[in-house]
């Protein structure tokens, strides 16, 4: 049964992971490829020997887990090595995204950080762009606990806002109220629930 997919984007630290929160208390599916990528990376799962005989056996432990800090310092720091990374994990991703969006009422939301980067799937019906100011953006990310630096390598790797919002059906600005963003989600569920209807 073919589902209604609506992909929610943004850059780091632009409120994606509250927004898609509030879509699932409102009842639709929510899907998360940064999810998807933590299990495949798993000991047994299909990305992790590929990337220890890519990567080395250090980016693992002694029981064969990946180590996400000493693999993300590794391709923050080599553009081709996030290359490899993600030609390893995005088709595995997208695969499993779309099989658990499958038969999703009323839609599903896939949250997919990195849409503008590696382009728009042709089974995503609709996408939704969250941003976020750039003093704000760069604030949740040191409440995370990233450093300067590291927060400045992050936001330097990603798509700019320009290129988010130009493969954007919708863009849903989060001005850093919690209870403004989760309005916005309600306006734009009602509008996807009669948008997967109709179609």
């Amino acid at each position: 049964m073919a589902s209604y997919r609506v992909a929610l984007t943004g850059g780091a630290g632009v409120g994606k992971s509250a927004a898609a929160q509030v879509f699932a208390e409102c009842g639709a599916t929510v899907v998360d490829a940064d999810q998807i990528a933590h299990e495949l990376l798993e000991p047994g799962q299909a990305a992790n020997a590929a990337v220890r005989a890519t990567f080395g056996d250090d980016v693992a432990d002694s029981e064969g887990r990946i180590l996400r800090p000493r693999l993300r310092e590794r391709v923050f720091s080599d553009p081709s090595a996030r290359k490899t990374l993600e030609a390893i994990l995005h088709p595995l991703i997208q695969k499993l995204m779309r099989a658990r969006s499958e038969g999703a009422r009323p839609y599903a939301v896939l949250v997919i950080p990195l849409l503008a980067e590696t382009g728009r799937p042709p089974w995503i019906d609709r996408v939704l762009v969250i941003d976020a100011e750039p003093a704000a953006q760069q604030r949740r990310l040191r409440d995370r606990g990233l450093d300067p630096i590291s927060i400045e390598r992050l936001l330097a790797i990603q798509a700019s806002p320009a290129a988010r919002r130009a493969c954007a059906d919708d863009v849903l600005e989060n001005t850093g109220s919690l209870q403004a963003l989760a309005e916005g989600v309600r306006a734009l569920h009602a509008r996807y629930g009669a948008l997967a209807t109709a179609s």
